[in-house]
């Protein structure tokens, strides 16, 4: 759902941050809108962390645009920005409560109202009797949906996440996205970095898709999937002829990752005419043993290799 004026919350071209050793990004782009859940996706080292961090004004890029809420990425323009970092940093003696009204405050909410705020939001997620409640004291997932309650306090336009489910229990992450869909029916907007496909594909309107520090792929979900490559997933013994076989269907084939043991996984991309039977029969009739098979879906994991694989392989 994008709000009717389809605004442009965050914007993001051609940003490049290149640190010693030839790490970080050369060219990203993204854009989130109003009304929209925009997922970032890559494997670790695509460059998401450092995208954020020049996006929040914690590392400054090398080249590029940013651009927040139609205007230039200002101090001003980033206390708008709700955010939940990787690596959860509240202090384990600071009480929940106290957590979540001082985040308030820092982001120019008034004492009393910040208050307000920090009983309203833990009552919303069943969290009220333990506003006393030490971090320290608190488990994993309920730390976890603090820090969160913690980025939202000050009532933001845009929020940033970095693997906001991480550590939550069902229960849990149904909790957290009714929390993003009322944002969202507002007027505001998230964008978050994930690993998980299976979480992407539920979430989100719109994705970016990052390989070897670049956008593969902008755009909406519909239009990712729709990137799916036909093929297979293989894992078979490390000396058995799969991309031999591949080619010979057409196609190609590229191992995923280290051996492990004897076997080898195998991403195989064939003809849209050849189906993954046809691969099955052709590895049967070299009498190839079969570890593991899965044909690839046209889901947003089969658009996620078929993007950014190539670049992850080279």
């Amino acid at each position: 759902m994008e709000h009717p004026a389809a605004e442009e919350l965050l914007s993001v071209r051609g940003l490049a941050k290149r640190y010693a050793g030839g790490r970080g990004i050369g060219d990203v782009s993204l854009t989130v809108r109003a009304g929209a859940i925009t997922g970032f996706i890559g494997v670790n080292g695509a460059g998401k962390s450092t995208t954020l961090n020049c996006i929040l004004g914690l590392a400054r890029p090398d080249a590029g645009e940013i651009a927040l809420f139609g205007g230039p990425a200002s101090f001003s323009a980033r206390a708008r920005i709700g955010f939940l970092p990787e690596e959860r940093g509240i202090a384990p003696r600071e009480r929940a409560r106290d957590a979540i009204a001082f985040h308030a405050r820092l982001k120019g909410v008034r004492g009393r109202e910040a208050w307000r705020r920090a009983d309203e939001l833990l009552e919303r997620v069943g969290l009220a009797d333990r506003r006393r409640a030490r971090i320290g004291e608190l488990s994993k997932g309920n730390a976890q949906r603090v820090q969160l309650l913690c980025a939202l306090a000050h009532q933001p336009r845009l929020l940033i996440l970095d693997e906001p489910f991480t550590g939550l229990d069902p229960i849990s992450q149904a909790e957290v996205q009714s929390l993003f869909a009322e944002h969202r029916a507002r007027g505001g907007a998230l964008l978050f970095s994930t690993h998980s496909m299976a979480v992407a594909e539920r979430l989100c309107d719109e994705v970016a898709i990052l390989a070897g520090g670049r956008t593969v792929f902008e755009g909406s979900l519909a239009s990712a999937t729709e990137k799916a490559a036909n093929g297979a997933f293989v894992t078979a013994p490390h000396a058995a002829p799969i991309a031999a076989v591949a080619e010979a269907l057409g196609g190609r084939a590229e191992p995923l990752g280290a051996q492990i043991g004897e076997a080898v996984r195998w991403r195989v991309t064939l003809p849209a005419a050849v189906s993954h039977v046809a691969l099955m029969r052709a590895m049967a009739e070299r009498e190839i043993a079969i570890f593991g098979f899965e044909p690839m879906k046209a889901d947003l994991e089969g658009a996620f290799w078929s993007l950014a694989g190539e670049r992850m392989a080279a």
